[in-house]
């Protein structure tokens, strides 16, 4: 009788232990789950945040861009170059579709909505870049999945100086990763070399951007 109870007190308590195993196991289980789950949202947060500093950087070299093509970029010597020189408004177009050799040259626009749509179009008058310039893109792995383009309005002069605003676009090597920038180039009427007086990062671009392909 005494056997018989020792041998029930030892299999309950060996379905105890084994119970108790299931669940440490089960509890371990599940926060190795979570620590995995954890480490690959945050290595595609860090993922989506590099691709974003990329586009941010495609950006700032479309206004580097845009800069050298108002300083006469690869044709010193052309229409264009002069058009800059002297802020020709013949040069300047309302809607910025004036036409080779003035491609991307804007009057001043209204407001942010209308050079940012203009921006936007892939197929658009937006100067893609180095195409006034000759500069091109370094090669080689994580390139951005399109190149820089850029728009440049002409606003009202600065004392005697021409004033020059720059919208450039730029993407990052993952789609639906894009950034666009706004700068300003304060450039002396007599000729010599002009200089960056200001820039800003145009917030929410992605939204704006992939709009653009909504029917």
């Amino acid at each position: 009788m005494v056997a018989h109870r020792t041998m029930r007190i030892r299999r309950r308590e060996g379905g105890i232990a084994l119970l108790s195993a299931l669940v440490l196991m089960v509890a371990v289980l599940m926060i190795g789950i979570a620590s995995t789950r954890a480490a690959i949202q945050s290595a595609r947060a860090a993922g989506h945040e590099r691709d974003r500093v990329l586009a941010v950087q495609m950006a700032h070299a479309g206004l580097r861009d845009a800069e050298r093509d108002i300083e006469g970029g690869a044709a010193p010597g052309s229409a264009r170059a002069a058009a800059f020189a002297s802020a020709s408004p013949a040069a300047f177009a309302a809607d910025c579709r004036g036409g080779a050799p003035y491609d991307g040259m804007c009057t001043q626009q209204a407001g942010a909505d209308g050079v940012n749509t203009v921006l936007a179009e892939d197929d658009g008058p937006a100067v893609l870049f180095g195409r006034f310039t000759g500069s091109r893109l370094a090669e080689g792995g994580g390139l951005p999945q399109q190149a820089p383009r850029y728009l440049i309005e002409l606003l009202a002069p600065v004392d005697t100086d021409l004033l020059y605003r720059i919208t450039a676009r730029g993407a990052g090597a993952l789609p639906g990763s894009h950034a666009a920038l706004q700068g300003y180039y304060r450039k002396p009427a007599d000729g010599s070399p002009g200089r960056r007086v200001g820039w800003r990062e145009l917030g929410n671009w992605s939204a704006s951007y992939l709009s653009q392909d909504e029917p």
